[in-house]
């Protein structure tokens, strides 16, 4: 088959170059070699691409900003975090979206083992979140296992099932009520909210019927206060914070309510403007728990006030604006159902998140995408972006071509 001349996002891979002066042919290409000669300069050619590097850069810029105030020691290791990340991210373009997707059902059980055992380790904040690794280095598996799920269902209905079939949808579902269940053990209830969001996307994009997918939902409403003496004390608190229109007590306010109390002080002290870059004294003296992790949009809105917290929120939409036409171009199935489950992934994190923080909904301890502070988050943001840009980058639709107007 022979290639389309007017096709020039691909540059000459550096074999090919070497051949033709006779020396170095057929030699394999390194990693890095693959990453500047085919991925850069599709990179270069794609306008979504630039649309969402541009996002993601001014979104760990501000959480550099903001996790400097947070702590001592931070700072460092955040750029660290997103260097490893990037790293990730240019890793992940090499090869084809169904090479990577090809391996979800190994990828899959490995993330539930860890899961598992994730389960036996030391408790940390009691929770049994992370695995503490050599070097002090945290590992957070149920990052692994989002990416994992969405891959297994991508993979899974990559051959063009009939979703409008009620018994079809049974395996997706079980592809999300393992891992759903083992993080709600941990407990992480935030993460574990967005599995069944997640796949409702996908499976609407794969043409499940809807009534099938809002009577599943209702059994599920009906079942959920069932499942709520379950909960763990703390988050039946929030839970019932709610709906409960009295004044707080003291005790509340000290309690279960410290932290949403603490959020909403700091992001009203930012007013319109906000503080500038040392944000407000409660935040520099710690008064605020997990200032760089979970309530790091509180720290924005405090630094930047009402416009910073509003252009964070602009650039979630921006992105999943991207990655919506990303998913519209995609002719391939495993292509467009695994950037919707991706894409939705870090909008309703990045939701939850900021709806957690403003007291919209309960607490319930969720890292914002690309902002949080966090080596495994980061990693996992950084992973599903690269994935969400491989369907883009092999799709010609979605690369801007240059050099090819046949103009003499």
């Amino acid at each position: 088959m022979k290639r389309d001349p007017r096709d020039t996002t691909i540059a000459p891979t550096l074999a090919g170059a070497a051949s033709a002066d006779g020396s170095g042919a057929n030699q394999p290409l390194t990693l890095l070699q693959k990453i500047y000669t085919q991925v850069v300069p599709r990179l270069a050619a794609s306008r979504v691409a630039w649309l969402m590097l541009l996002a993601i850069l001014i979104l760990c810029s501000a959480s550099l900003i903001a996790v400097h105030i947070c702590g001592r020691g931070l700072l460092w290791r955040q750029q660290v975090h997103i260097l490893v990340g990037f790293a990730i991210f240019l890793a992940a373009l090499v090869p084809k979206p169904r090479q990577i997707a090809s391996y979800a059902y190994l990828i899959y059980p490995i993330s539930i083992l860890l899961l598992m055992a994730v389960l036996l380790a030391r408790a940390i904040k009691g929770s049994h979140r992370w695995f503490i690794l050599p070097g002090g280095v945290d590992f957070q598996p149920s990052e692994l296992a989002k990416i994992a799920f969405v891959l297994a269902v991508s993979w899974y209905l990559r051959l063009g099932r009939d979703m409008q079939q009620l018994r079809s949808l049974i395996v997706p579902f079980i592809f999300m009520a393992i891992p759903m269940a083992l993080v709600v053990i941990e407990p992480d209830l935030g993460t574990a909210l967005m599995f069944p969001v997640v796949l409702y996307a996908m499976l609407i994009s794969a043409g499940a019927r809807i009534r099938h997918l809002v009577a599943i939902a209702l059994i599920a409403v009906a079942v959920a206060p069932g499942c709520y003496p379950l909960l763990h004390r703390y988050q039946q608190q929030r839970i019932l914070s709610m709906f409960t229109f009295s004044k707080p007590t003291a005790h509340q306010l000290n309690g279960n309510l410290y932290q949403k109390q603490q959020s909403e002080i700091a992001e009203g002290s930012g007013g319109i403007n906000g503080q500038g870059l040392r944000g407000t004294t409660a935040i520099r003296h710690g008064l605020l728990p997990e200032a760089s992790n979970d309530f790091i949009f509180a720290v924005v809105a405090s630094q930047f006030g009402l416009v910073g917290g509003l252009a964070v929120i602009a650039l979630y939409i921006l992105f999943f604006s991207a990655c919506l036409e990303i998913a519209d171009q995609s002719n391939d199935v495993l292509g467009r159902v695994m950037v919707v489950g991706l894409s939705t992934m870090i909008i309703t994190q990045a939701t939850i998140n900021i709806g957690m923080t403003t007291g919209i909904i309960p607490v319930v301890g969720i890292t914002l995408p690309f902002m949080s502070y966090g080596g495994s988050a980061m990693a996992a943001d950084m992973l599903a972006t690269s994935l969400i840009l491989n369907v883009a980058l092999r799709d010609r639709r979605s690369v801007t071509r240059t050099g090819s107007s046949g103009r003499g």
